[in-house]
């Protein structure tokens, strides 16, 4: 219904359609505040809504909403993940170390499944909730004595473990190399955490609501989409294709079926490119992506816990729109919020402070303020 209707309002007769370029030239787009706007109509009646996966998305100023893909979708994107990793020499199984957000609490059959989950991949799982240089030290010593071969995580959480193995003078985990994303690379970055780890870094570009987008191949010299799954374009402020400078991405998911997402905007820049890679695979590439910058929060003892920690807890908190986490001093955040009347604010606050209950062991209190907008 959604683009039925969407189609309607623009005067698109989806029979004389036949490529992205008929759908631009139309002026058909969407994006992260559409779609959240839309409710259900965006999903396909030919799927049960309560049988589909589903994952929050992030947002600058903390706009997530959830993304829902069938069984047979969210498949097809674990095989993307593996072909995209294999290109750089990492297979399933390849002992790994990843540093990524903030485990759930589960039990039970939940539990068992996750354990599974990371175990059939050959997977450490380390939180990036505790950031500090104690808690980086330990990584470091975890990521040898499991012996693992590549180390996956945020670009800030690895250029700290970088700047930590410089300082303390320690000998690297022996590496193949190190995946990184969710976070534009600098190449001062780059530099550094290959100098300290003495491996390659291998920039990957993706998003919960496409998984894998693009990756770098062993020979590194751009990104490689997944076109055959997905229909990446970067375009200007008037829609139009730029090739050689930076530009918005737009993404058509192929196979996501029950949520379809159509020149979908995800709000971060990215420079195309016309070359193709010396690796000899044909899939058009990214020169560049600039995607958006993290930042920390930072307690009275030194922790660092990275921004993913505050997505990973709010995204679910019923009746939040927007949010935005302004740490005040050492011991005090701000929790800004764009409510959507879905609940009570009462009901709101209350998620909020049972989500972030843990920033109470690090001596943190926690404010929640309603306001009508947050400025990107």
């Amino acid at each position: 219904p959604f683009y039925r209707d969407m189609f309607d309002r623009k005067k698109v007769e989806a029979e004389e359609v036949f490529d992205i370029d008929g759908l631009r030239r139309c002026g058909v787009s969407t994006s992260k505040r559409i779609l959240r706007e839309s409710s259900l109509s965006i999903f396909s009646k030919r799927y049960n809504y309560d049988n589909l996966l589903n994952s929050s998305t992030s947002g600058s100023t903390g706009e997530p909403f959830l993304v829902h893909r069938s069984y047979d979708d969210w498949c097809r994107r674990m095989a993307l993940k593996y072909r995209s990793e294999h290109w750089f020499g990492k297979d399933i199984g390849t002992p790994t170390t990843i540093i990524w957000g903030h485990k759930p609490d589960l039990s039970g059959l939940a539990l068992v499944k996750e354990r599974l989950y990371w175990r059939f991949q050959n997977y450490r799982f380390l939180s990036a909730f505790n950031v500090g240089e104690k808690s980086l030290l330990e990584y470091i010593k975890i990521i040898k004595r499991c012996r693992s071969r590549f180390l996956e995580s945020y670009v800030t959480v690895v250029y700290e473990l970088a700047r930590v193995i410089a300082e303390h003078g320690l000998e690297p985990p022996g590496l193949d190399g190190i995946v990184i994303g969710a976070e534009r690379l600098f190449d001062f970055q780059r530099d550094t955490i290959e100098d300290s780890f003495n491996c390659p870094v291998y920039n990957r570009y993706g998003s919960t609501e496409f998984s894998n987008i693009a990756t770098e191949c062993l020979n590194r010299e751009g990104l490689h989409i997944n076109s055959d799954c997905l229909w990446v374009e970067v375009v200007d402020e008037n829609d139009r294709p730029v090739i050689g400078k930076p530009g918005q991405i737009v993404v058509t998911d192929l196979h996501n079926y029950a949520m379809p997402l159509i020149r979908y905007r995800t709000g971060d820049i990215a420079v195309m490119t016309n070359r193709r890679c010396s690796c000899g695979r044909n899939f058009p590439m990214l020169e560049d992506v600039m995607g958006r910058a993290s930042d920390t929060l930072v307690t009275e003892d030194g922790t660092r816990m990275h921004d993913m920690f505050f997505l990973w807890k709010l995204s679910r908190v019923p009746g939040i729109d927007r949010f935005q986490v302004v740490q005040d001093s050492l011991t005090h955040i701000t929790v800004n919020i764009v409510h959507d009347r879905s609940v009570e604010k009462e009901v709101t606050t209350s998620g909020v402070e049972n989500a972030l209950h843990k920033l109470s062991d690090f001596n943190i209190s926690i404010d929640t303020e309603y306001v009508d907008n947050i400025e990107v």
